[in-house]
């Protein structure tokens, strides 16, 4: 099961809370998109390409949408 995760405007901290949320609120998730935009967005980008500044277990690996500059896809395991 895949989640896309629109954060948009967020900050860091409300990013990384919401992500963590979504983690719990969603047990057989194996994937979460994460949009966070070209722009703006490269402040969660910097933060999400390290897996280990989400801090789950569940977290596998932080991968960077191939042609899309915009989203993050994290790769959970169940």
């Amino acid at each position: 099961m895949s989640i896309e995760l629109d954060v948009h405007g967020y900050s860091s901290d409300l990013t990384i809370r919401t992500i963590q949320r979504t983690i719990v609120q969603n047990p057989k998730c194996t994937c979460i998109e994460v949009i966070h935009g070209f722009n703006n967005g490269c402040i969660i980008k910097q933060l999400l390409s390290n897996k280990w500044n989400i801090h789950n277990k569940r977290v596998v690996r932080t991968v960077p949408v191939p042609f899309n500059d915009g989203r993050t896809m994290i790769i959970l395991k169940l």
